[in-house]
């Protein structure tokens, strides 16, 4: 059985949604420091430790998602260069 070897512009592509993604990911990490500032000021931090504990959630699950893309990414562009 032969491996599948998608072309650079599919990696590409792929490379690119994935960027996509940990932009989105940051844009919400962003808006969740705002709220953990905000409950701060305005709640008495109430809040300030469940918040927290999402935002390293987040943080957690993006950078896992984006090594595994990583690595895909690579070995699919390694395997181009085999191909070659």
């Amino acid at each position: 059985m032969r491996a599948i070897i998608r072309t650079a512009d599919a990696i590409a592509d792929e490379s690119i949604e994935t960027l996509g993604y940990g932009r989105e990911q940051s844009t919400w990490l962003s808006a969740l420091m705002v709220a953990i500032r905000l409950d701060a000021e305005h709640n008495q931090g109430r809040r300030v430790a469940d918040l927290a504990t999402l935002g390293h959630y987040l943080a957690s699950d993006c950078a896992n998602y984006l090594d595994t893309q990583a690595s895909g990414l690579r070995r699919e562009l390694d395997a181009q260069e085999v191909a070659k």
